[in-house]
This record gives structure tokens, sequence and C-alpha cells, in this order.
């Protein structure tokens, strides 16, 4: 260490004071510069994540708008009033908050914000004239104001989708610059440090514990937080100028990790986003080298929307933790899971070692049997399934966009074919899936040529000895293959959005067929089979409209029987639809009642009028005392409620005899006929009512 020159007292005093003075004032200024910089960055971070969360305010905003719209929409189409009403009520409360929202956007983008309420207020007045002119009937002339809708819509979404990348562009250049920011700390630290030791040194001795040790602390955390690391060591959180500085970086730490959350996490379920999910896979995909294939299996929950129609939002989030705190537990350990959006759950894993996709398919069974348990929310039991759809690298794509897109297809493909069901991309079974698609191609052909016919088979009142009715079967006469059965075509058609058309075909020829009979003084109801996939479609009620426009008798004489899909979920859209078309004047009929989701309660929530016994039960009265109770049991069930009951599958005297034993006076079956075409089976009716006829004279 350098002496000091002789001097007096005095003066190594005054030196001293000197050094003192400079040092501890050097240090101030240091360490003010420091903690203005670190503010700095902190401020703007702060503003970050104003804006995000502004953003994600207006999207709830308008998410909630437009919910609300759905329903004014859906109360406009069935003339319900009072509905309407209380909807507008809700749309000027919901408007309100869209507003406001907007005005806080405004602050930081006018100009889109006064582009979102421009779009928003044209789509409302578009979207309430397009369902006024729907509701009239005037398709037409409503189809410009639907694509304008539509085209509103999507301005409105792409205008936000534009603000939030802006915005995670502007916080990406945020964190970038308090880096820098900090990178000047740290080297004007190290100045400082520099300083003290080759100026102060002598009073480093004294003075050294007090300061140098806490500010290596802060030059430590200054470098992590450079090196990109947010759990560092922080300095002492003590009452001077150093504490200040531990605390700015304390709040430094929180604001970046509570803008990286918003960025990349689901703020619900706190599992990653879309975003982290494409991040996800990319990594795995660009560091696999093509020896570890990439599994992205997308989980899709099958009765959500059922949920938030019967018990609310704050139910639905509930339900949506609950479904992601089953997944992790049934998924493998290296699997990741992400929130996809809305219902939908991805996880993502890397097929290592001798895994296979038989592996993948056992996966899949585990977190179906694992998700069917009943989720208990407070008093309610709430029913739970899952539909998955599978795509793999590289068969099914070589980006996470499009691995993406291969789960999403193979996804709807399982809720096509009757939900909790997994299917596989098309890259694992690309045969079958060209013949489903080339099956799908026929059957557009087959509807457009008139392939399609029914066959009746007659339903009979036992101690009367009358044919009261018939149930209409589809047949499809291929030019190639002849008769095709139902069983090899209905599936296909539902997985290609077909059972629409098909079905309303089936009710105008069914239609048809019951103007001719009545011409012919045959009064005989028709019963023609709808899937959920129709009732689901509010489109259904139009041909419903249009077929009792064009003969209330006719139509008076059809009988729709629903498949018990119908009620996997009950939701109130469902039952509403339902009784509009008991309103109308058809009857309806649940079919194979006793199996899969048919239940008691079900009979009290929606309004049938008739029920079919399941020929299951029928096969087993002979054998089974517990398939008799239950016939029983429907029977006398029916018969408190006032429904009629029709058993099916009739095959023998003695399953008849038994059923007239138990109270059942209507039977279908081969014991009689089995389906025929129209005209044979107008000759057989006439062949039967005249042996009745013989034999009861």
């Amino acid at each position: 260490m350098a002496r000091l020159p002789r001097l007096t007292v005095r003066w190594r005093l005054i030196v001293l004071i000197g050094c003192l003075l400079a040092l501890f004032g050097g240090a101030d200024l240091v360490q003010g510069y420091m903690i203005g910089e670190v503010r700095a960055g902190q401020a703007s971070l702060r503003e970050e994540y104003r804006r995000f969360e502004v953003i994600q305010a207006v999207q709830q905003a308008i998410i909630e708008t437009r919910h609300i719209g759905g329903q004014l929409n859906s109360a406009i189409m069935v003339g319900d009033v009072a509905a309407q009403t209380k909807a507008r009520k809700a749309q000027v409360i919901a408007q309100q908050a869209v507003s406001e929202q907007l005005k806080r956007l405004a602050a930081f983008e006018p100009g889109k914000a006064q582009l979102i309420s421009e779009s928003l207020a044209s789509l409302e007045s578009d979207s309430e004239k397009a369902i006024h002119l729907l509701a009239e009937h005037r398709e037409k002339e409503a189809a410009p104001s639907v694509a304008e809708v539509q085209r509103r819509a999507n301005l409105v979404q792409n205008t936000l989708d534009d603000i939030a990348m802006q915005e995670r562009n502007t916080s990406e250049r945020v964190l970038l610059l308090s880096e820098q920011r900090i990178d000047l700390v740290t080297w004007t630290s190290l100045a400082a440090v520099i300083f003290a030791f080759t100026v102060g040194l002598p009073l480093a001795v004294l003075v050294g514990h007090s300061i140098v040790q806490p500010l290596k602390k802060v030059a430590a955390a200054i470098a992590d937080v450079n090196a990109g690391k947010l759990d560092f060591e922080l300095p002492p959180l003590t009452k001077d100028e150093f504490g200040q500085v531990a605390l700015a970086l304390v709040q430094f730490r929180d604001g970046s990790e509570a803008l990286r959350r918003i960025a990349f996490y689901d703020s619900l379920t706190g599992l990653g986003n879309r975003l982290s999910l494409e991040r996800a896979i990319a990594v795995l995909l660009a560091g696999g080298n093509g020896a570890a294939p990439v599994t992205v299996l997308l989980f899709d929950l099958d009765n959500f929307r059922s949920i938030n129609d019967q018990y609310g939002y704050s139910a639905g989030d509930e339900y949506l933790c609950e479904a992601a705190a089953r997944l992790h537990r049934f998924i493998p350990e290296q699997a990741e899971l992400f929130r996809f959006g809305g219902d939908r759950f991805v996880a993502v894993l890397a097929l290592t070692g001798d895994r296979s996709v038989d592996d993948l398919r056992e996966l899949a069974e585990c977190v179906l049997r694992g998700m069917s348990s009943p989720h208990l929310q407070g008093p309610r039991l709430l029913n739970m399934s899952v539909s998955i759809g599978v795509a793999v690298s590289p068969a099914d794509g070589e980006s996470a966009q499009h691995l993406i897109s291969s789960a999403e297809a193979a996804g709807r493909a399982a809720k096509r074919s009757g939900r909790n069901n997994v299917r596989f991309a098309g890259g694992m079974f690309t045969a079958a899936m060209r013949s489903q698609m080339v099956l799908a191609g026929d059957i557009r052909r087959a509807l457009e040529h008139g392939e399609f016919e029914l066959y009746y088979q007659p339903i009979i009142d036992g101690p009367k000895g009358h044919v009261v009715g018939a149930e209409a079967l589809v047949r499809w006469r291929h030019p190639q293959r002849g008769l095709v059965a139902p069983a090899e075509f209905i599936a296909a058609a539902e997985d290609a959005g077909l059972i629409g058309a098909l079905g309303e075909k089936c009710l105008r020829m069914a239609h048809a067929q019951a103007t001719r009979w009545l011409s012919m003084g045959l009064n005989l109801r028709i019963a023609v089979n709808m899937s959920a996939r129709q009732i689901q479609d509010s489109r259904v009620l139009e041909p419903l409209k249009a077929l009792r426009a064009q003969g209330p008798e006719a139509a008076a004489m059809i009988e729709l029987e629903l498949t018990e899909t119908v009620w996997v979920e009950r939701s109130e859209n469902t039952r509403r639809a339902l009784e509009e078309i008991r309103r109308m004047g058809y009857r309806l009929g649940m079919d194979d009642f006793g199996t899969g989701y048919s239940s008691f309660a079900n009979l009290q929530w929606l309004p049938v009028d008739k029920i079919k016994i399941d020929r299951q039960f029928v096969d087993n009265m002979a054998v089974s005392q517990q398939a008799v109770a239950i016939i029983s049991a429907v029977i006398a069930l029916a018969r408190t409620l006032n429904l009629t009951v029709v058993a099916e599958g009739v095959e023998t005297q003695q399953q008849m005899d038994m059923l007239l034993q138990q109270g059942c006076t209507l039977f279908q079956g081969y014991l009689f006929s089995p389906a025929l075409p129209s005209l044979e089976f107008e000759a057989w009716v006439a062949d039967f009512t005249a042996e009745r006829a013989r034999y009861t004279h």
C-alpha cells in the first residue's frame, strides 16, 4: 500500500475526510444511477403488463357480448319474446363493458380501438338484420348480411391479434433494453469498485465490509439478470441504498415473471398456452434429429358446453381445472400438458425407446378410463369424458403447426364417431381413411342421384290385430354393390358431415309416403330415426317447418325416434329444439330405451311421447328374469307418464305372449314382417288385414 506523504495530522485528516467524501459521493452517484436504470426498466415492464391486461379485458368483453348476441339470435329464431327482452338487457350491459374497455385500449391504440368499435357496431346491426331475415325464411336476402357479419367478426379478431402481437414484440424489446441497461449498470458498478480500490484503498480497510460485500451481491444479481436468469441471489433488503437496489431487483424479477406468464401460460389452469405448446413441439422436433418421433395428443372435453349452459361459467372453470388435474395424473411423467384453448388440452412427448403405436393406444385408453368417472361439484355429479386425437411425427407432420392440425383433425373424427374414444391421424391408417373418404364421396353422389330409399317395418297392435304404423329404415341401392344396409354407411355419413342431408332426405321421403297412404285411406304413423347430430344442428327445424306447411295432415303422422346419444349432453339448446319440434305437431320417441345413455331422469327432462324397449331385453325374456323385470318396470313407468310403449325385435309368439302379459300392446319384429319396400309393404298390409278379418269371422 502506497504511503501518504509526510503531512501534519490536520492535513492527513483533511485528506482522509476528502477521500471519504469523494468515495461516498461517488458511490451515491453510482447507486442513484443504478436505481434509476432499474426503475426505468421496471416502469416499462409495468406498462406492458397493464397493456396486456387491457387487451385481455377487451377480448373477454367482446366474447361475452358475442355470447349474449348468440342467445338473442337464438331467441329471435324461435320467436321467444321474453328471452329476447332478457338478452337485449344483458346485451346493453355487455356493450357498455366493451365500450369501457375500448376506452382503455384507446389510450395506447386509438386507431385500432376506433376500428374495433365501428366494426362491432356494424356487426351487431348486420347480425340482428340477418337473424330477422333468416327467421322470416329470407335466406337469400340474409346472405349479404351474414357475409358482412363474418367479415366484421374476422376484422375485430384480426385487429385484436395484431395488437397482442405488437405488444408481445414491444415487451421483448423492453426486456432487451432492460438487459442493455443492466449491462451498463454492471460496467458502471465495476468502474466504481475499481475506483474504490484504487483511490480509496486506505479507506477500504474501514468501510470495505459495509460497501464492497453488498456491491458484489448487486453485481452478481445484475449479471444473472443479464444472463436471462430470474432466480438470482438478492442483496440484503436493508434500509440503505443497496437495499433500494435489492428491492428494485425484486420488483423487476416479479414484473418480468408476470409478463412471461401472461405471454406463455393459461391464467386459469396454470398450464402453458398455445404459444408455449408450439415452442415445446419445435424444441422436440429440433432435438430429435429423426430418432425420437414427437407425439401430440389432443384432448377435447365432450360435454363442456352443457356445463356452461346449465351451471354457468364459474362451474365451467372448476370443471376445466378438474379435467386438467386428471389429465396430469393419467399422462406419462415425461409428457408436458398444455391448455390449447377453450375445452381442449394437448399433451406432447417424444417416443423414446421401444414405444410403439400400440403403446400410444393403450395410453389413450388409459386416459379415457381415467377421465370417465363422474366429477362431484358441490351437490352436482357431472359426467366427464374426452375425445382424443393423436398425431405422430414425421408421418403426420414435420412442424408444430402441421402436427397440431393433424391431431385436431383426428380429434374431430373421434367426436363424430360417438365421442369418448380415440382416433389417430391419417399417417397411421391411411388405407382406412382413404376408404372412408371414398365412401363419403359415394354418399354425396348417392344423395345427388337419389339412390337412397326407405323400407318400412310394420308396427302391430297385438290385441286388436291392426297395423298401426311403420318404422322407416333407410337403404342404399348402390349401382355396383346392390342394396346396402345402414350399418355400412351411417357412421361414414356422420364422419363426413352428411348425416343432416341424409336425414332431411329421409324426412321428405317419409312425408311423401304418409301423403300417399292418407290418399289410399291408410292411417298409419311413420317413425323416422333422427341422430343427435341433427338435433344439435338447429337447421333441422327448417325442413320440419317446410313439411308441416306443405302437408300438415301427413306431417302429423310422422314420429321422430331419437337415438340415445341425444341424452349425452343434456343442454338447454337440445331441449328447446325438441320442444319446438313438438309444438309443430310432431311426436317424439326414445329409441332403444334401457341401454346406453338412457335413464328415467331423461324421461322427465326431455319431451317424449313414446319409448321403444330395446331388442336385447326382448331376446332375453325367455331366459332372464332380470330382462322381464326391466321390461315390466319400463311398461309401468310409461303407463304412469302416459307414454306409448313399443317392443322391437319381437321374433317369436312366446315373446309376444310374455309382452302382452306385462301390458305391452304394440310390437315390431320379424314375427310379423321384415322391413319392406313401400309397394310390398302396402301389399303386406292388405294381406295381413284380410287374414285378420277372416280369422275374426
